[in-house]
């Protein structure tokens, strides 16, 4: 029942990228073949001979041989300073944070309009009259010339959006925008439940199909392995390791000797190799929270800090708005899915706190930032009646209160953090 490593599917995020770079690569060959043999056929029905001598056959193809190796080097030199970029930022960022500096859309189109103009500059090249004498094209000269002008300008927009790539804010907003997407892609409540009830007497057990992430629990297809009243009660959720060895999920059934899909049920279970923040909201927090403690951890970068806090504070204000609805479910033969362990927004709220407060509790002023943002995250949640994240949020206050007082903080300094968190 279980799967091998080969088995396991790859990670999404990659498939896409390579996916997106192959597309990018072949249309770019393609509009490059394309304007090499356009340009040459209109140099060669209706300006052959050309109105106006730019030079010789000779001296063309110097010049196309010469844009090809600058096209190449400046295609190089984008991918330099990209390599420079995640140099430079690897004192301000996790090692796991620094690989989203690799996924740089503009650098793919550079890449790619570079490899389109060195395809149309060798077509041309491949294509030029045999007698080297002869009166250079007229179009197809001026054409190689506009490409290695645009080549130049190529470097300067490829330093310029290196150095755009160097904001703190800039990195730390696209994480917090990465968040929201994420959001917009969780599944919708399919059942409303007060209560879940207990597992019934002597339930199966379902162990997870391999080795891996939990990147998505199939919900339809585990009501179609179940008998009619069945029973399934979820024990892991989205973003947990599993081992073949791990329950995944208990099973009950109402009626007497009705037949479960066992490999049907682990197979909803989809995993992956490594986790991808595309479709796992509390990965893509973590990864905005990661800045956070990197800055406070390593550097003491309260500014950087600050600037976590306060997205995550707009990040963590729309989850409660949207809220984070578990996997419930019920079909009309009686077969029920119950989630007992999945996300709730207070647990999204206690794993960001607890990575924050040990190091913000430190510094006086990161600690007001926290103070703040936990103010108004407990505002929010109490607008929207999420009264478990009010209880959390207050429990949260009160450990960073501890932490302040225990690493000594300054009477002064303490007492304008009870003034932030709201103690009189």
């Amino acid at each position: 029942m279980g799967k091998t490593n080969r088995d396991r599917p790859s990670p999404r995020w990659t498939i896409l990228r390579m996916g997106e770079i192959t597309v990018a690569m072949v249309a770019a060959i393609a509009v490059g073949l394309g304007v090499g043999l356009a340009v040459l056929a209109v140099d060669t029905e209706w300006l052959s001979p050309p109105p106006i001598e730019l030079g010789t056959v000779a001296g063309a193809r110097v010049l196309l041989g010469s844009v090809i190796g600058g096209l190449i080097t400046v295609a190089v030199f984008g991918l330099w300073m990209r390599t420079v970029v995640i140099g430079l930022m690897a004192a301000h960022f996790s090692p796991r944070t620094l690989l989203i500096f690799l996924d740089d859309r503009f650098q793919r189109n550079l890449l790619a309009f570079m490899s389109a103009g060195v395809v149309a500059v060798l077509v041309i090249l491949l294509r030029m009259p045999a007698d080297e004498q002869a009166a250079a094209p007229l179009v197809s000269t001026v054409l190689v010339v506009v490409i290695a002008l645009a080549a130049m300008a190529g470097v300067l927009l490829a330093m310029q959006h290196a150095a755009q790539s160097l904001s703190l804010p800039e990195l730390v907003s696209r994480l917090a925008e990465d968040v929201l997407k994420v959001l917009d892609r969780h599944p919708e409540a399919r059942i409303e439940l007060t209560e879940v009830p207990p597992p019934l007497s002597e339930p199966r057990t379902v162990l997870a199909p391999g080795t891996g992430w939990i990147a998505r629990i199939d919900i339809p297809r585990m009501l179609s392995a179940l008998p009619s009243g069945g029973i399934v009660h979820l024990r892991c959720r989205v973003g947990e390791f599993v081992t073949p060895r791990r329950t995944v999920a208990l099973v009950s059934s109402i009626e007497d000797g009705a037949e479960v899909d066992f490999d049907g049920l682990a197979r909803a279970f989809n995993l992956a190799r490594t986790r991808s923040p595309d479709m796992n909201l509390v990965f893509a927090i973590s990864q905005l929270v990661d800045v956070g403690t990197f800055a406070l951890q390593a550097r003491a970068d309260t500014s950087t800090a600050h600037e976590v806090m306060v997205h995550l504070e707009a990040v963590l204000e729309e989850i409660i708005c949207r809220g984070l609805p578990r996997l419930h479910d019920k079909d009309s033969d009686g077969r029920c899915i119950y989630d007992e362990v999945g996300w709730d927004v207070a647990d999204v709220v206690q794993l960001c706190v607890e990575r924050l407060r040990d190091q913000a509790s430190r510094d006086p002023e990161a600690a007001r930032h926290l103070m703040h943002m936990l103010q108004r995250v407990s505002e929010v949640a109490e607008e929207c009646g999420v009264f478990t994240v009010v209880s959390e949020v207050k429990c949260q206050v009160e450990m960073v209160q501890a932490l302040a007082k225990a690493n000594g903080m300054l009477p002064h300094d303490y007492q304008r953090l009870e003034r932030e968190a709201g103690i009189s």
